[in-house]
C-alpha cells in the first residue's frame, strides 16, 4: 500500500500495477477501498488545492504525481457499487475538484473514473453463487447438494 500511494509511477509501470489493483479490488473489495481510496481521495485534493490555478490554466503542462493517482483513483472505482457507497462525499469531492482539469491525462482519467463508478453503480453483483435455499452448512447425512442439483436439472 504504501509502495503504491507514495510513489509517483511511469506509465510504463501503471500498467503492470493497475492490474495488482483491479485483483485486490475483485478479490477483497472492502478490504481494498478502505486502505487505498480514503489515501488516494487525500492525495488528489492535497495536490489540487495546492496546484489549482496552475493545472487549470496550463494545457501543456502534466503533473505526473497527479495522473497517477486519478489513474488509481480511476481502479479503484472499478468495484461493486455496494463497496462505493460508504465513499459517497470522498468520491463526489473528488469529482467536483476535478471539473476544472484540463490536460488530457487527467481528464481521460477522470472520465474513466465516472464510467466505472457509472457502471459499478447500475450494475447487479450477485453475492451469494448457490442455487437453493437450504442450508449448505449441514453434515452431509442431513443434506447432500448433489440431490438437490439433481432435481433442478430434472426440472429444466
Amino acid at each position: 500500500m504504501n509502495f503504491v500511494t507514495g510513489v509517483c509511477l511511469s506509465p510504463k509501470v501503471r500498467d503492470i500495477v493497475s492490474c495488482l489493483i483491479q485483483a485486490l479490488v475483485k478479490g477483497n473489495p472492502i478490504e481494498t477501498l478502505k486502505y487505498f481510496l480514503p489515501k488516494t481521495c487525500e492525495s488528489i485534493e492535497k495536490i489540487l488545492k495546492n496546484f489549482e490555478s496552475t493545472i487549470s490554466s496550463s494545457k501543456d503542462r502534466e503533473d505526473i504525481e497527479l495522473t497517477w493517482y486519478l489513474f488509481l483513483f480511476n481502479k479503484l472505482l472499478h468495484t461493486r457499487g455496494d463497496t462505493l457507497l460508504m465513499y459517497k462525499k470522498m468520491i463526489l469531492s473528488v469529482f467536483h475538484r476535478c471539473i476544472h482539469i484540463i490536460n488530457k491525462n487527467s481528464y481521460e482519467a477522470v472520465a474513466n473514473a465516472c464510467t466505472h463508478l457509472l457502471q459499478s453503480l447500475t450494475q447487479v453483483y450477485s453475492i451469494d453463487y448457490r442455487l437453493t435455499v437450504e442450508n449448505i452448512d449441514e453434515p452431509f447425512l442431513d443434506f447432500l447438494p448433489i440431490r438437490v442439483r439433481h432435481s433442478l436439472w430434472k426440472s429444466w
